[in-house]
């Protein structure tokens, strides 16, 4: 995600989708049967890291 100049907003949004997808992919995958334990916070802490690392590239939340 660090080329974002080449990029349209349409086209950042589904490339973050598509990194916090396979986060949780793999994640759910390490976890096995205990993800449910583990999913709601997991989900949360991805989705801050993905904040995150948008708004270190320039990204902020429409108003």
């Amino acid at each position: 995600m660090n080329d974002t100049k080449r990029h349209t907003p349409a086209q950042i949004r589904q490339r973050a989708q598509q990194w916090y997808d396979r986060q949780m992919d793999s994640i759910a995958r390490a976890h096995g049967a205990r993800w449910p334990d583990h999913k709601e916070w997991m989900e949360s802490y991805l989705r801050e890291e993905l904040r995150q690392r948008l708004h270190a590239l320039g990204w902020r939340p429409a108003a």
